[in-house]
């Protein structure tokens, strides 16, 4: 995107627009992506950088759709054995994923006090 003079705010509007189109899975990733030029610029500090991505971290979007698919299997009485270890090992990784968002979140958010 060319910048002229005096455009910048809406040059940032227009780019705040092409963002919100983006799908989730993308959003994510371009929050990713961001988060890490903004350490490498020392924008963050590499720690905060390092926390940031830890807020942001998810499932990955393939991962995410069979965890779902699981669950709807499995709220259907219809997992098979493979199907169920597969579910409760999902089910795992979400939660420690959660707890390292949740412990990155409070990390930062003091650090703002």
């Amino acid at each position: 995107m060319t910048l002229v003079p005096g455009s910048s705010s809406r040059s940032v509007e227009q780019l705040f627009e092409a963002v919100a189109r983006l799908s989730p899975a993308e959003q994510r990733e371009f929050q990713r992506l961001l988060a890490a030029r903004q350490a490498a610029n020392g924008s963050l500090s590499p720690d905060e950088g390092a926390l940031v991505q830890a807020a942001q971290a998810r499932l990955p979007a393939a991962v995410e759709r069979r965890l779902r698919r699981l669950i709807a299997r499995s709220e259907r009485g219809q997992l098979t054995p493979q199907e169920l270890a597969d579910y409760q090992s999902l089910a795992q990784e979400v939660q420690r994923i959660d707890a390292a968002r949740a412990e990155a979140l409070a990390t930062l958010a003091h650090r703002q006090e």
